[in-house]
């Protein structure tokens, strides 16, 4: 996937489902709840066990129709093994120039971390195609924002970390160019439970906040 199609396809569907769960299988089926909600940007932490085979089996499963990233990535081996996996995009909690370059080398767009507006400024300096803000809700939630976005021209930003309905509108409000959704999505409840449906309807309530159903 190239920058401008991730740019693209990210305008549209403005929301990433970020999937962390204790097994690779609750893995796939959470994040096929999420896709039957709607949403096409889906996420897999590195921290879920088997999240490369989860990687594969999604990409397998549903091809294009759904971008498939690689979340929590911090060093080159986790990077290659995703890339190898099929993940479209690698995304790090951090800003590292020797993994963006690998990423480029590889054709795989990077969504990097930054927090401050000086670790923004400089992620955005870099050519990404966005920047994940993460913990935006350290710093000030939609605020905070705000701020950064009326003073870095064009950031586009991937609002992450204590994102859920209560904000999500004010997020999109205050500038951001998308957000990421966890925790607030899929409950530790409804993981334990297999409440996948209870999944798929909360999906569709972010989408709709979102502006995007």
């Amino acid at each position: 996937m190239k920058d401008a199609e991730l740019i693209q396809f990210v305008e549209a569907n403005r929301v990433f489902a970020v999937v962390r769960a204790a097994s690779a299988e609750s893995a796939v089926r959470s994040a096929e709840a999420a896709i039957v909600g709607g949403i096409k940007l889906i996420e897999v932490t590195l921290a879920t066990p088997g999240s490369f085979r989860v990687i594969s089996d999604l990409r397998h499963r549903y091809g294009d129709r759904v971008c498939v990233c690689a979340g929590s990535v911090t060093n080159h081996d986790q990077m290659d093994r995703a890339i190898k996996s099929g993940a479209q995009v690698i995304s790090m909690p951090h800003t590292n120039e020797q993994l963006i370059e690998a990423c480029r080398r590889s054709h795989v767009p990077p969504l990097i971390g930054a927090l401050t507006p000086t670790e923004v400024a400089n992620a955005w300096s870099m050519g990404v195609p966005m920047v994940n803000l993460f913990p935006a809700s350290s710093l000030g939630g939609a605020d905070y924002v705000a701020a950064l976005t009326s003073r870095i021209n064009g950031v586009r930003l991937v609002v992450s970390g204590g994102v859920g309905s209560e904000n999500i509108v004010d997020y999109f409000d205050a500038g951001a160019f998308a957000i990421a959704v966890g925790g607030r999505l899929f409950t530790s409840g409804d993981l334990k439970n297999e409440n996948y449906a209870a999944i798929a309807e909360r999906a569709r309530g972010v989408l709709r906040l979102a502006g995007v159903a």
